[in-house]
């Protein structure tokens, strides 16, 4: 039930004990009587529980709510987001979520009278999370501003949970903070609320109805009114992050947010407070329901379905995976904010089979006084001296220089098997120095220290940690991996490089190296132990044209004794051929697997983010392991059978013609298919697959041989490309030698991602955004090539 507001009459407001006379009588500043303390100027309460308005319950009046759903682009239009209405919690029943970036309910400059000489504000608040805070601008509760003018009111959230109040006077601009004592924490319901008293000569805050802090104000004050809208949600003037993003929004549930025509006391505070407690189950604040929800994007039509994404927002490189108890945990570089890189955290999930996952709340994030204030970015995971998972992460603090380094995070409750909780140890284990030795007339590119990768022989931790690497006259020679060993997780030795690239031979390589992923792949004739080297080439000094487009990879023989690292040779090897494949990261399983996780690229402008929701996905998991002639194979986990819904829609294990074959792929129609094909080139110039082909080859994408190249390509020149960020997709292509002149490949389409992998040695990963809702065909194509083996399957989705 929601407490029905009371007016209350009130003959003084005290402030920090000052009492201040008030009269029904005075006049404000423009031009009304004003409206005693006690007396409520706006009130909204969120009764509603569902639906894309919103009642003010002074004027009665309708507001709409915001919502980047309420007109959908890429979905059926769907509400705003609502905590559930249930009666145990009282007046914060049904409150509404603010979803961080599209979220927001404005009403005319005109329609909420205020007066001059005094106001509260007054909410209850849970934060789903923080923002970093552009511009040191908060992320907005409620707010009618022009802060340029010193004009108008804040109420809003800083970093780290910090909270203030901001009042403009015409000729000044007055704002109360609250001490990181009285700190919002992230997840949980809390009371706060703001009093304006000139008479007393202060602004006040509380929290929980307790008095928190106070700022001096002169008691000639009186609140100069901003003719902008009143917001709740947003700034109004907020910063603008990829000419499309606003950000300085609030992220989580706001209800009971009230704007009262004067000052109250800190005692009617406390009894409002108090009165509010009485509604709960028990007396006790209720849970903050707002866990992210996939089923937001229900009928996407180019969310993925099985390759894991986060539950909504941004994300990118997934890394971090561990094994511990038989239980796979995956941890990956998120924004719950909204779809745009920005104040970066550790989403988490976990897996018994590696393609069902279950998610859990975030792992690390920016947190005040520890050694990652502003960041907490890529990194690496092992199992400790007691068999206990270590998290180490790039810790980022813009106060020092560089802002990257190494910290360490531990389970808080080790008997969680889930492991939901970490905590910081509160020391960097490893910090870039910029007298490092990487050779003779180099230097470490200083500033660029981040992505370590961590594994264990024997009673060593090895650790690797991107980076670059200078002449001494600061030219780029190319990206590195710096080896660091330690016997505890917390106190490192430098070993030097392990292996520097050479970016003028090879451009495409960078100046830096992030993700470096350093794992097993079998032995050699001589009993040596061959490992490969995956790195994600980064550009700080362009071009840009490389960014995010490229995996490349070494094989060759590993010492960890001697520490020492010889590839078979120094020339760089693609992976992947789609430039859409990124980020990768890894681990041996209890199989003895080695295992790669990347990040699949999407590729859409930044509206198309905003738009849809979500942003990225992760590739599926591969295992590596070594060729006959000593080079990397690679081919999707065995698990992926496990997605399968149902029997085989196709099943050919015979030579079969094309035209044969393709009768049958006739009556096959999806956008969430795995397939498994085998042809032989015969005297076909180019063969292949057709998938997410319309009925008149409007639309489609190609994936092809070119046997006189001898090259495996995409061809997207007729591939949808809604919301893309480039409007000219190509075709991308790449090196692969048949064996007996067949090609085999392993293909999985879901929704706008396209994975193929030919003959466990090369693979495309790309995009399609289709523009046609009956492009979900699959047709074969290549005169003179035939079809030894075809099996299509439909797929499910990777949620439990």
């Amino acid at each position: 039930m929601k407490r029905r507001n009371v007016l209350r009459v009130l003959s003084a407001a005290a402030v920090g004990g000052a009492l201040v006379p008030l009269t029904s009588n005075t006049r404000s500043s423009a031009g009304t009587y004003g409206l005693r303390a006690a007396d409520v100027a706006a009130h909204w309460d969120f009764p509603e529980g569902a639906g894309a308005t919103t009642r003010e319950k002074v004027t009665q009046s309708t507001n709409p709510i915001n919502y980047v759903f309420n007109k959908a682009v890429y979905k059926p239009d769907s509400d705003p987001l609502w905590n559930p209405k249930r009666d145990a919690d009282g007046v914060l029943s049904g409150a509404l979520l603010f979803d961080g970036y599209s979220t927001w309910i404005a009403r005319g400059a005109a329609e909420t009278t205020l007066p001059t000489d005094g106001l509260t504000v007054e909410a209850w608040v849970a934060p789903r999370a923080f923002e970093w805070g552009d511009e040191g601008k908060p992320s907005v509760i409620i707010n009618q501003q022009d802060k340029g003018a010193r004009r108008g009111f804040c109420l809003g959230v800083g970093r780290h949970g910090g909270w203030s109040f901001e009042i403009g006077t015409g000729d000044a601009w007055h704002t109360a903070t609250a001490p990181k004592s009285a700190a919002l924490a992230a997840g949980e319901w809390a009371h706060i609320a703001a009093v304006f008293a000139p008479a007393g000569g202060a602004i006040a805050l509380y929290l929980n109805g307790e008095s928190v802090a106070q700022q001096t104000v002169p008691s000639s004050a009186r609140l100069s009114k901003a003719d902008v809208p009143l917001v709740v949600g947003q700034h109004n003037q907020p910063v603008v992050i990829n000419g499309t993003f606003k950000v300085n929004m609030f992220n989580g549930l706001i209800d009971e947010l009230k704007l009262h025509g004067g000052a109250l006391s800190g005692a009617e505070v406390k009894a409002g407070h108090e009165a509010d407690l009485k509604t709960f189950s028990g007396g006790t604040i209720p849970k903050a329901a707002m866990a992210m929800k996939r089923s937001r994007y229900e009928g996407d039509r180019y969310r993925p379905a099985f390759h894991f994404t986060a539950p909504e927002h941004w994300m990118n490189e997934p890394h971090a995976p561990i094994q511990v108890d038989g239980k796979y945990h995956l941890f990956y570089q998120h924004n719950s904010h909204g779809p745009y890189w920005h104040n970066i955290c550790w989403g988490h999930a976990v897996s018994e089979d590696l393609v069902h996952w279950r998610d859990l709340p975030v792992a690390l994030a920016p947190t005040a006084d520890s050694v990652a204030p502003d960041g907490v970015w890529s990194g690496a995971s092992t199992l400790d001296d007691k068999g206990l998972p270590a998290l180490l992460f790039t810790a980022g603090n813009d106060s020092i220089k560089p802002n990257q380094a190494v910290g360490l995070a531990r389970p808080a409750d080790p008997a969680d098997s889930d492991f939901v909780h970490w905590k910081m140890h509160p020391e960097l284990v490893i910090s870039q120095q910029e007298d490092l030795d990487v050779g003779s007339d180099r230097k470490v590119r200083f500033g660029d220290f981040r992505d370590p990768f961590v594994w264990k022989e024997g009673g060593t931790w090895f650790q690797l940690v991107g980076s670059g690497v200078q002449s001494s006259s600061g030219t780029d020679l190319g990206g590195t991996a710096l080896l660091y060993t330690s016997t505890n997780l917390t106190d490192w030795t430098y070993e030097g490089p392990l292996m520097t690239g050479d970016v003028a031979t090879y451009p495409k390589t960078g100046q830096v190296w992030e993700l470096p992923t350093f794992l097993p792949i079998g032995e050699d004739a001589q009993g040596r132990r061959r490992f490969a080297l995956l790195v994600n080439p980064a550009f700080p000094a362009g071009p840009g044209e490389y960014s995010s487009k490229f995996t490349f990879y070494w094989v060759g023989v590993w010492d960890g004794s001697s520490r020492t690292w010889t590839p078979d040779d120094t020339e760089p090897r693609l992976l992947d051929y789609g430039e859409h494949f990124t980020g990768p990261s890894g681990m041996v399983d209890d199989k003895g697997r080695s295992l790669v996780f990347t990040i699949a690229q999407d590729r859409r402008s930044e509206q198309g983010h905003y738009d849809a929701g979500w942003a990225h996905n992760a590739g599926l998991p591969i295992v590596l392991s070594q060729r006959a002639d000593g080079d990397l194979a690679f081919r999707p986990v065995a698990e992926v059978a496990e997605l399968h819904d149902g029997a085989a829609l196709v099943h050919i294990d015979s030579s079969t013609s094309l035209s044969d074959a393709n009768a049958k792929l006739a009556a096959v129609k999806g956008d969430l298919l795995h397939i498994k094909l085998t042809m032989a080139a015969g005297d076909a110039a180019k063969f292949g697959l057709d998938v997410l082909r319309s009925p008149g080859d409007e639309e489609r994408t190609r994936l092809f041989y070119d046997t006189s190249a001898k090259e495996l390509g995409v061809d997207r020149t007729k591939t949808g490309n809604v919301s893309s960020a480039v409007p000219d997709l190509g075709i991308q292509k790449g090196p692969l030698a048949l064996a007996d002149g067949k090609l085999t490949l392993e293909v999985f389409v879901d929704r706008s991602i396209i994975e193929a992998y030919a003959n466990a040695h090369r693979s495309i990963t790309t995009r399609a955004y289709s523009s046609r809702t009956d492009a979900l065909g699959l047709q074969l194509f290549g005169e003179g090539s035939t079809v030894t083996s075809l099996t299509v399957w439909k797929m499910g989705g990777m949620a439990v």
